[in-house]
């Protein structure tokens, strides 16, 4: 038996295949908020993970995500998890897509879970207006944003974009930024609703953790370099 454990950022993703695949996997879902404490992410996903006790395969749909996943293990289970950066890379199809897109310049991406998210920059920019005002808001986001390009809306064919297109295009106005909507893939999200858990996704089996080295990763000091291309 599998079971999953997901971020509710990407859940209309999720459903949306689900269905196309009647995957028959239970979901359990995180808050999207925690991504702004890995830590408290690992701490969550861990608990979650250690409820299951007759699963042969914990599937975890969540990307590296800053550490978050580093060091889970499951003393029961196997635990399946998609090589990718965070849920950027997973919305995108594959880390080499999302590194192709960003030699163009950084990038801020959006979906429809990150808009309306508890920890996305809309709420986040609201929540700061209602308490410094606007015009302090405006430039404080300024500043924080200001590496970036461009606020790019990522289009997986899963929602009406309507509305996220004009709130994007409005937001990036109003922080001096370039605009454009991207295609993304959900190509990841099928093969792991189907099983079909191939190069594309770390497999650590019964009583071992999640380490560097299963996303490509060197460990710290050991003298290579930090990161290894997929």
């Amino acid at each position: 038996m599998t079971t999953a454990i997901a971020c509710e950022t990407i859940k209309d993703e999720i459903l949306y295949v689900s269905s196309k695949v009647k995957c028959q996997f239970p979901f359990s879902w995180l808050s999207s908020a925690l991504h702004k404490f890995p830590d408290k992410l690992r701490y969550e996903l861990q608990k979650e993970i250690d409820q299951y006790v007759n699963e042969e395969n914990i599937l975890v749909l969540f990307g590296y995500c800053g550490n978050a996943v580093l060091g889970l293990s499951s003393k029961h289970a196997r635990l399946i998890i998609p090589k990718m950066d965070d849920c950027i890379s997973l919305l995108l199809g594959s880390n080499k897509r999302r590194r192709d897109l960003g030699k163009e310049g950084c990038t801020y991406y959006l979906t429809k879970g990150w808009m309306s998210s508890d920890s996305g920059i809309a709420t986040e920019f609201n929540r700061c207006a209602m308490k410094y005002g606007y015009e302090k808001t405006k430039m404080v986001f300024k500043i924080m944003l200001k590496g970036y390009k461009s606020i790019d809306v990522i289009n997986t064919g899963v929602d009406q974009l309507y509305e996220l297109i004009g709130a994007a295009q409005e937001f990036a106005d109003l922080l001096e930024l370039d605009y454009k909507v991207v295609d993304g893939s959900l190509d990841v999200f099928y093969k792991a609703l189907r099983g079909q858990w191939d190069d594309d996704f770390v497999v650590v089996e019964p009583g071992e953790k999640v380490t560097f080295e299963h996303f490509g990763f060197c460990p710290p000091g050991s003298g290579m370099r930090d990161v290894i291309s997929f």
